[in-house]
């Protein structure tokens, strides 16, 4: 890369340096939630990635681990290292329909999916079915104060990469459509939301609550960190803060 594409694209981070930024924050977030999951449980983790959870769970906690996930190994921690767990222990499904039998988990583990799946209430009914009758639900979500923290990120670290780039690439016929790249924002939920404003107002707490509330009776709210996001310079430590927190985990039961 030349010294001007130094200069331009200095706040793109290496998928390495994300995935870095990234085991910074689900460690932290374990240190929390270690504590409400009893040693040799049988522990579901919907929407697995790599298996880094359910490497922590293992280790730490002594559980009999599966992971769910529709992409098993592509995303999460470890995707850039060999798989974190044996290919057998991760089947390939969605929340939205387990392959699992009824009450079979002592707890189903689950950290910044339901943001993802095309029907959050399905997935949170099928969560449900798995788990035994005195299981637990540990479940996380970003919050509206991370999307606030992504959309402030994007706008100082990305849009002079996207105004070089539209002068760059200029074509009046594209005119309009490539203008439109500077000033929009894409969902985290993308493709199922568009816009970031979306996060902005879904990403309440006040509304996940809700969300969830339907399914489970939710025992504890834990808001553990408030940190950068992790796409791009990490440009404040992460910190508890008057400010929120980042994410949100609920620790939920069945609803009897």
């Amino acid at each position: 890369m030349s010294i001007l594409g130094k200069i331009i694209y200095f706040s793109i981070s290496s998928k390495e340096q994300v995935e870095k930024n990234q085991q910074i924050i689900r460690d932290e977030e374990w240190k929390w939630l270690k504590k409400e999951i009893p040693e040799n449980s049988k522990f579901l983790d919907v929407g697995c990635g790599s298996g880094y959870a359910m490497q922590m769970a293992d280790e730490d906690l002594n559980c009999e681990c599966i992971g769910i996930d529709p992409d098993p190994g592509a995303h999460g921690v470890g995707r850039y290292v060999k798989s974190l767990i044996k290919d057998e222990i991760i089947i390939k499904g969605f929340a939205e329909n387990l392959p699992l039998d009824n009450n079979y988990f002592d707890i189903v583990f689950s950290s910044h999916v339901l943001e993802h799946v095309t029907d959050e209430q399905q997935s949170l009914r099928e969560m449900k079915r798995v788990l035994k009758d005195d299981g637990i639900l540990i479940i996380g979500m970003p919050t509206a104060t991370m999307a606030l923290i992504n959309l402030f990120s994007t706008v100082l670290f990305t849009t002079h990469i996207k105004i070089y780039e539209f002068f760059r690439f200029f074509k009046l016929k594209n005119l309009l459509k490539n203008f439109i790249k500077i000033i929009r924002i894409k969902s985290h939920s993308y493709p199922r939301a568009q816009s970031i404003y979306y996060d902005v107002f879904h990403y309440r707490i006040s509304n996940w609550e809700k969300i969830i509330s339907k399914e489970f009776e939710i025992v504890k709210i834990l808001e553990p960190y408030l940190h950068p996001y992790p796409d791009y310079p990490q440009w404040f430590k992460s910190k508890n803060s008057k400010l929120g927190a980042s994410s949100v985990f609920f620790i939920c039961r069945k609803n009897q």
